[in-house]
């Protein structure tokens, strides 16, 4: 049979078959009156695909949410086109985005069932009923495919059909369309939307060739290299990727951006400067870094450290040098695309552009210094926040009133409020500095300096700067929480909160894939803060307060607001934690959702001491507990009562059963109260399991007896609740 399957499958359907081969693999159909076709596949050799989008320069902004997008959307596409793959690797670089998988091969054949008419509407004096013609019509079927089914409402007709499947050049024409990017444009006559203009592109399965058009852009079997060090295209062959990056690196393009990121550390090593998040921008401006070296005026290190590092690195995108002992020098490191001949002048350019910035910084440092940063707040009256929703000013006495609700909430020592709210009365003021006008990206810096040299108390100028934090949501919480005090923590998360109720009160989406008041990064802020400082806050409370303090200058209802937010941070805390859906982790956050989200600290606190419990046999024996009282619950259609009347106990392991609940139920909650929720879990589970499984398996639940019945309801009520209620619903989660 091995040897010759396609012509003895033929022989024993005694049906002509119908073949199909591939380069992925060889299918036989074959079709019979019973079924509507019967698929085989034989000796799968798995292949490769690479997929290169060629552009003019990408933002280095952009890649994070586009590569991200990307990860999420093709496997879904190239599942509608009939394609599995082992792994997805994305590699970026300024002018290009190159999609590769492994082990890429073609899903197997797919049928699904379609029933028709009954067996007495189909078919009259032995002939179809136009009941059946009309069926067999829609799903574009014949007489002879036709068979019977049993259903629960009796026999019906069915077809067998092959589900349909798009091919493959719709997976290439479509995830461009997918990609998200803060901004799109337009620039030719297909009207295309990308966030810059697509000039080649390629794609190869195995050594083919794959045919489809992108924004007017026909599919060839070429590539470009480096900008200026390499000369017109580059033929491409195949979809090995360890050959196409390095056919890449020979014309001057390191495709992987982790490849570029350690050669720059090693530019920047005898220099100490770690920038990690300007290293990794810069990494996404070049396809082959080259270091380039200058140098500026000492006078101009008298200028705050924060001053001078920012108008290098936020415009030039240049690194601050540092000798041994981590002094700032007055020499500084550019890393350029790739070498060029005039490296000197380069540079040259370098030190007159950073020269001109930093006269000017000391100019208006100089002018702001003036007048205390106090005497700026009243300013603020001048500058209007988001449209209708009063000025800057008005913004800072919704800040000081937030700090006080929040200090409160956490129960935050009276000094550390105080601090906070000195904090959000001056944290916006540096906006009306000379400053802060000619150089946006110095806010908060700018702020730090005038109040650390005016004398504000220690922790108030630290506050000033870091309310701004995380500038950048992929930081990890436990970096951010060694740079960012707690009094700067609460100005930020107030800071957030005023935006994202404004922002919804004025009816402004919280989703898609633009957000031109940066809602998303707000809401993950919020979420990451709470994850470095752990404050115990109400969520409902906090939104109720903050909406409070808006008044009538916003009209949407509370409840409408609230509904809004509630959601969004519960999609920020999955981004936060980084969990992909139907992951074990996943669904264990979801019965955290589905327990209480009102307090956001708390949240994470329960998380991760759960996730490291959740392959432990003990975990394991608490879900199978809460899944085994969920279902007996998921079938009760009236409510159950919060009560158990032990004199209606009759069976032995029922009234076993409730003793152990009043045992246990004291020692569970009081560790849960203490915020032990992994001990918890692990007596939950070792305690119930056995107990309940013998119960379930000698006791009806469902008894006869009304009474009897609503009692043990109630007694299975009592000990799914007693986790799933204060900790998480741990049914969400498959043991098998």
């Amino acid at each position: 049979f091995p040897a010759r399957p396609r012509s003895v499958i033929a022989c024993l359907a005694g049906r002509q078959a119908r073949t199909r081969q591939g380069d992925e693999a060889i299918s036989v159909e074959i079709a019979t009156p019973r079924f509507a076709r019967l698929a085989m596949t034989r000796g799968h050799k798995t292949s490769s695909l690479l997929f290169e989008i060629g552009v003019e320069e990408i933002p280095a902004g952009y890649f994070a949410a586009a590569e991200a997008s990307i990860l999420t959307k093709a496997p879904a596409l190239l599942a509608e086109c009939g394609w599995q793959f082992d792994r997805l690797n994305i590699a970026s670089t300024p002018r290009r985005f190159v999609i590769s998988a492994e082990h890429f091969r073609p899903l197997a054949i797919q049928e699904e069932e379609k029933l028709g008419p009954s067996k007495d509407q189909a078919y009259l004096n032995g002939e179809p009923t136009p009941a059946l013609i009309g069926f067999l019509k829609s799903v574009n079927q014949n007489i002879k495919d036709v068979f019977l089914k049993d259903t629960p409402r009796g026999e019906r007709l069915c077809v067998k059909i092959k589900k349909e499947r798009k091919p493959l050049r719709h997976f290439f024409e479509t995830l461009p369309t997918q990609i998200e990017f803060p901004k799109l444009m337009r620039w030719d006559v297909t009207r295309f939307s990308f966030t810059r203009p697509i000039r080649w592109t390629f794609a190869f399965v195995g050594n083919q060739m794959q045919k489809y058009k992108i924004a007017g852009v026909s599919s060839g079997n070429f590539t470009y290299g480096h900008r200026f060090l390499s000369a017109g295209t580059i033929k491409v062959t195949s979809a090995d990727f360890g050959t196409f990056r390095k056919l890449l690196a020979k014309h001057h393009v390191i495709l992987n951006v982790e490849e570029r990121i350690q050669k720059i550390k090693a530019f920047l090593k005898p220099f100490h400067n770690h920038n990690e998040d300007l290293i990794r921008t810069v990494a996404y401006l070049v396809e082959e870094p080259f270091p380039v070296r200058g140098s500026f005026l000492e006078r101009y290190l008298k200028l705050p450290e924060g001053v001078l590092t920012t108008c290098m690195s936020k415009n030039q995108k240049i690194f601050a040098c540092y000798d041994s002992n981590e002094r700032l020098c007055n020499r500084f490191l550019a890393v350029i695309n790739g070498l060029r001949k005039n490296i000197k002048q380069i540079a040259k350019n370098y030190e007159s552009v950073l020269t001109s910035r930093l006269k000017d910084a000391q100019f208006f440092f100089e002018e702001d210094r003036r007048t205390k940063l106090e005497s700026k707040v009243a300013k603020l009256k001048e500058m209007i926040f988001l449209g209708s929703l009063g000025s800057y000013y008005d913004k800072t006495k919704r800040l000081e009133h937030g700090v006080e609700f929040l200090g409160g909430e956490a129960h935050l020592p009276a000094e550390v409020t105080h601090r906070a709210k000195r904090s959000a009365h001056l944290a916006k003021a540096d906006l009306t500095t000379h400053l802060v006008y000619e150089f946006p990206e110095l806010q908060g810096v700018a702020g730090f300096e005038y109040a650390k040299a005016e004398g504000e108390e220690k922790g108030i100028p630290e506050a000033i700067r870091g309310h701004y934090f995380p500038l950048n949501l992929s930081e990890d919480f436990r970096d951010l929480k060694k740079r960012l005090n707690l009094e700067g923590a609460i100005v930020g998360l107030c800071d957030r909160m005023d935006l994202l109720v404004g922002a919804a009160g004025l009816g402004v989406a919280l989703s898609g894939s633009q957000d031109p008041y940066a809602l998303r990064r707000a809401a993950g802020g919020i979420v990451k803060i709470f994850r470095a400082h752990p404050l115990a806050c109400s969520l409902s409370k906090w939104i109720h307060a903050a909406y409070e303090q808006y008044g009538k200058l916003i009209s949407k209802p509370e409840r409408e607001i609230a509904n809004q937010l509630i959601p969004f941070f519960k999609e920020r805390i999955i981004f936060e934690l980084q969990l992909k859906a139907g992951t074990k982790e996943f669904d264990l956050l979801q019965g955290i959702f589905a327990s209480g989200f009102d307090d956001v600290a708390n949240v994470y606190q329960r998380f991760d001491q759960l996730a490291k419990e959740i392959n432990q046999p003990s975990f394991i024996r608490a879900c199978k507990v809460m899944e085994r009282t969920g279902n007996i619950l998921k079938g009760v259609k009236s409510g159950v009562s919060d009560q158990v009347d032990p004199a209606v106990l009759g069976e032995s392991l029922e009234r076993d059963l409730f003793e152990l609940l009043k045992r246990e139920e004291p020692a569970i909650t009081k560790l849960i109260s203490d915020g032990r929720f992994d001990a918890s879990v692990r007596i939950y589970g070792d305690k119930f399991e056995e107990p309940l499984h013998r119960f379930f398996d000698k006791v009806l639940v469902n008894h006869e007896d009304p009474k009897i019945r609503a009692n043990r309801q109630a007694l299975v009520k009592k000990i799914h609740r007693i986790f799933s209620e204060q900790v998480a619903d741990l049914s969400f989660i498959k043991t098998s």
